[in-house]
């Protein structure tokens, strides 16, 4: 029935007199004047390319403006104006970009002086209508710089964007999330689960991990426009950047390519850190396009075959294992234009990626595991265009599977080590990876837009609605691997029995390396809970110090020892495991629908684009219920931009907007795996020598997690000001102030936040909300906090209950961006930035569920919980150019500097991610009453400890084009890191050190200097 309403509303568009514009097309205003500069009215004014079946034709007004809509991305436009009595003026090339609109002033003079007026003009490089934040990275920039060949490596090219570790390729940007409680390899760090990827209009970014979802051959690509701030009600809004391909369709004469490149051994410098580490690539790309019917239908395909094999090396220089990654990726695009008014087009894309290994050399061969990855993704669209109207429909859909198989079946058995103890990642990982995981990631969607143009007589204006209705599912079928299926953590002997107390770090001066168990007290009470009557009797009278009848967190912690081996799968001393007790497919995903109306009104020099954007999420669980259904949200974004000489060439603006950050399904497998795989979290009692449950994953029987009636969706909120000026001669200069602060930030909560039955204040505080005073208060919030009247209505079957941050969470960002650009024109083109950035606030969650529910001392609240965000680059420059000679030969080059990654000192890990370093101090509160964590908090310098250890990275490429005839060929050498400079990236930030790391020792390097050779016959 929802679908089927949506639809309805989709359909009446077609009549509505309300408008949209799209955002896979942009536009073209022509003021069109006399010689004496008075406005000619009644003028024609057309726009075609051979790049495009898209060909407009409008009329000026009053004023003499016209404006042509809906118009694809492309280059070359030639535009036409004529008026009887006057001659004709043509202007070529025009570039129209995706989202923006370009302006033109044309001059008519009278017909006696001349028949026709060919002018050769630059393209407008600035919209000083919007303040749109940003960049387009055309086919221009991308083919003469040394690049990855991704369309993810390009968004280097991006000002603001920062680098990203290892394999990570989901660059931050802004405010967008760069650092997510690092896990012991780092690939957490400098990656973004903030941003949005769209190709052809189908949303391809991971619903689960807010990454890129889809690969691609980058030949097909006619232009990618990223966002990276001041969106307009018309996009959705994110922390991070917005990227947005546009495919090639082909045209009325054929054409295509045929490439080849290739990276190996011999083109790589030593390795100075890892000698052994080693590795070659191969890729093959076809194209080919053309016309189906000329000047009506055309075609464009590609087919990509790539092959990377690579020899993995540990932390100590010992070869490991060969890796091979394998790749096919295919694309066909068909565009139809059946009438002058109506387009018709499909696009289909397939990305199948296999791998035999794991490239992670922090994963010994033991834990090696292989992969499969890709899938299809297709969209089918329609555009309409009828005098000041534009009507598009489209519909999508989006498949991804992301399979992991270990190559060995045996048990996982992490391993936890004393304070002060090395030890490699060899040692920290034993047995298998652990689970066989078999997922598929899914989103189609429908979408209708409608824009209409119209003048009142006080500036034109452009009225723009649109309707996207999207369905996600998540489609899970996992098994953990042994007999008994089960994944351990177990403790490396210390010649001696070992308190619980040691192992999280209240009895002693630091916690072991792994302390999932007691963390929080969740851990500690479900245990208790999970004793029977005869087994609590037991620990009753080996633990009761002081012979209440009860057994409180104290004398649990100062009393639990471990020291057994019986039945551990490596004869290590057991702490916990995973236990397996049903296997079982899970289904369950998410529904949105996204509204939004937005009016772009242009008055003299005034311009002015007011939107409210209207977005609710409901998630679905396996079972069919709905589990968790947001208020409708509205964020209001409106942006003024002056044109200060009139003449289009420079502005100052203001933008104020919001951006809801939804869930995201990471949330519904959390909380809606209701029918799939149970298991049950058990810790070795070694008084009772058995596992005894401390908490259910997964199941009816305790649901895992639960989504709180009283619940928020995250906010950013961003002010940016704005000067950009045309400086002429295809030069651009742009100045962004920015402000973000993002709020309502959403975490999972521990019980002993909200259930008074684990929770007793003795201290005499007042139970409830507000932060904890020197008066006795608490961090417990109560029922009413989360949207409960009462105790009574908290369902008592759950782990953890989803909500929001108290008030108080925030994540601040300000910065600065400076931008010079010069496109392409007398044979070379520059991209310059320079970004400074500062960020504090006091959670990095975001809805990853971080421990700031379950850790007292990263409550947002707690004692030295506020401080500068890891992950944080204070300052990055960088500058790309080349230059081509008209004998052929082109140079071109890439440089990126940045300060370095800034992050916490971290004193242990749990969950398989870092916590920063604590200190045993006395506060004027207690975290919660009854001991354990109130006088342990963290340090006062660990957030934001280090500053990061700068670096720059050069890379350059020299090409040939040889031209025979109606063909050219390329030949191209790309050299990354010319300078061999391979310089630390990523320290230890671990205080123990860990992985065969010390404390402060480089753990990722800038790879050393490498040879990309390849050709390419484009015909």
């Amino acid at each position: 029935m929802r679908r089927f309403l949506i639809l309805t509303a989709l359909a009446l568009l077609v009549i509505s007199p309300a408008a949209f514009g799209q955002a896979q097309r942009g536009s073209i205003s022509v003021t069109v004047v006399d010689t004496d500069g008075g406005a000619l009215p009644g003028a024609t004014v057309s726009a075609e390319s051979d790049q495009s079946l898209t060909r407009r034709t409008a009329i000026s007004n009053a004023t003499g403006e016209a404006r042509l809509v809906a118009i694809d991305p492309a280059t070359n436009y030639v535009v036409t104006v004529s008026l009887d009595g006057f001659s004709t003026a043509r202007v070529e090339p025009v570039a129209v970009r995706a989202g923006q609109g370009t302006r033109l002033r044309v001059t008519l003079q009278l017909a006696e002086i001349t028949e026709e007026l060919i002018v050769t003009a630059e393209s407008p490089l600035v919209d000083v209508t919007k303040t749109q934040a940003g960049q387009d990275i055309t086919l221009q920039l991308t083919e003469s710089l040394p690049t990855q060949r991704s369309y993810l490596g390009y968004l280097q090219l991006v000002p603001g964007v920062q680098d990203t570790l290892g394999d990570s390729d989901n660059p931050a940007s802004r405010s967008g999330v760069n650092y997510r409680d690092a896990d012991r390899e780092g690939g957490d760090v400098g990656r973004s689960s903030d941003n949005l990827y769209y190709f052809d209009g189908i949303n391809t970014t991971d619903r689960t991990d807010g990454i890129a979802g889809a690969d691609l051959n980058t030949e097909i690509i006619q232009e990618q426009s990223v966002i990276t701030g001041a969106i307009p009600a018309e996009f959705i809004g994110v922390p991070g950047l917005v990227s947005n391909v546009v495919t090639k369709s082909g045209g009325n004469q054929f054409s295509g390519s045929v490439s080849y490149y290739l990276q190996n051994d011999s083109l790589v410098e030593s390795n100075k850190h890892f000698t052994d580490d080693s590795f070659s690539t191969f890729g093959t790309a076809v194209t080919l396009g053309g016309p189906i019917v000329r000047d009506k239908a055309w075609f464009f395909g590609s087919f990509l075959q790539f092959e990377l094999e690579r020899d993995v090396v540990n932390e100590e220089d010992v070869f490991l294992r060969t890796v091979t990654e394998s790749a096919d990726q295919g694309f066909f695009k068909a565009t139809w234009a059946f009438t002058g008014s109506d387009v018709l087009s499909g696009t289909y894309l397939t990305d199948p990626t296999d791998r035999d290994g794991d490239f992670d050399r922090s994963r010994p061969n033991s834990a090696d595991r292989s992969r499969e990855r890709g899938g299809e993704r297709w969209s089918l669209g329609y555009n309409r265009v009828w005098g000041g109207a534009a009507l598009e429909l489209a519909a999508t859909d989006h498949e991804a599977d992301r399979n992991l198989t270990p190559l060995n079946q045996a048990p996982r058995n992490d391993v936890s080590f004393a304070p002060g103890v090395a030890f490699t990642s060899g040692q920290a990982s034993l047995g298998g990876s652990g689970t066989n995981i078999e997922v598929n990631r899914s989103t189609d969607a429908v979408r209708g837009s409608l824009e209409y143009l119209f003048d009142t007589g006080w500036g034109d204006h452009a009225l723009k609605f649109g309707i996207v209705d999207s369905t996600s599912t998540l489609f899970e079928n996992p098994s953990t691997t042994g007999s008994p299926p089960a994944t351990y953590l177990s403790l490396s002997p210390t010649g001696g029995q070992i308190l619980l107390c040691e192992i999280v770090g209240t009895c002693s001066d630091n916690p072991w390396s792994e302390v999932d168990f007691g963390v929080s007290t969740d851990e500690v009470f479900g245990f208790t809970e999970g004793l029977t009557a005869a087994q609590l009797a037991t620990l009753l009278g080996l633990w009761d110090d002081n012979n209440n009848g009860i057994l409180d967190q104290d004398e649990i912690l100062n009393n639990m020892t471990f020291g057994s081996t019986s039945g551990n799968p490596d004869g290590l001393i057991n702490y916990t495991r995973d236990l397996q007790t049903q296997a079982g497919i899970s289904k369950k995903g998410s529904e949105s629908t996204h509204y939004y109306i937005q009016d772009s009104w242009q008055w003299n020099k005034w311009s002015v684009n007011a939107g409210l954007r209207a977005e609710d999420t409901t998630f679905i669980a396996d079972n069919g219920d709905d589990v968790g259904t947001w208020d409708t949200e509205v964020a209001p974004r409106i942006s003024v931009s002056y044109d200060l000489k009139g003449d289009g060439r420079s502005s100052v603006g203001v933008f104020y907007g919001e951006y809801y950050d939804a869930f995201r399904d990471t949330a519904i497998d959390f909380a809606g795996s209701l029918t799939g795989r149970v298991i049950e979290e058990q810790v070795y009692v070694e008084a009772l020598d058995d596992w005894v449950r401390f908490r259910f994953r997964g199941g009816t029987a305790v649901q895992d997690a639960f989504f709180a009636p009283r619940i928020a969706t995250p906010v950013t909120e961003e002010l940016q000001l704005q000067y950009k000026r045309d400086l002429g001669n295809n030069m651009m200069f742009e100045i962004n102030l920015i402000d973000r602060e993002t709020t309502d930030i959403g975490e999972d909560y521990g019980s002993f936040y909200y259930n008074a039955d684990q929770y007793v204040n003795s201290a005499g505080g007042t139970l409830g909300g507000g932060p904890p005073t020197a008066s006795g208060g608490t961090f417990f919030l109560g029922p009413q906090f989360f949207g409960f009247s009462s105790f009574s209505e908290i369902p008592t079957n759950l782990n953890f209950l989803i909500g929001t941050l108290p008030d108080g969470n925030f994540r601040d960002w300000q910065g600065l961006e400076l931008v010079f650009r010069k496109r392409y024109s007398n044979n070379w083109q520059l991209l310059a930035s320079l970004n400074i950035a500062d960020a504090e606030g006091n959670s990095n969650s975001d809805a990853n569920f971080d421990g700031a529910g379950d850790v007292v001392f990263l409550d947002p609240r707690a004692p030295n919980r506020t401080g500068t965000l890891p992950g944080l680059v204070e300052q990055l420059f960088k500058v790309h150019g080349s230059y081509n000679w008209d004998n052929g030969f082109q140079v071109g080059s890439s440089y990126r500097w940045n300060s370095g990654i800034i992050l916490n000192r971290n004193g242990s890990q749990a969950f398989s991610r870092s916590l920063p370093d604590r200190v045993d101090v006395d506060f004027p509160f207690g975290g919660f009453p009854g001991g354990g964590f109130d006088d342990t908090w963290l340090a006062a310098d660990a957030l934001g400890f280090f500053d990061g250890r700068s670096y720059g990275v050069l890379d350059v490429r020299g090409a040939y084009v040889w031209t025979v005839g109606d063909m050219e060929v390329d030949f191209f050498l790309d050299v990354f890191n010319l300078l061999d400079n391979q310089d630390v990236i990523r320290i230890q930030d671990l205080v123990p050190g860990g992985d065969g790391f010390a404390f402060m020792e480089g753990i990722t390097f800038v790879p050393p200097r490498r040879y990309f050779l390849g050709a390419r016959l484009r015909f």
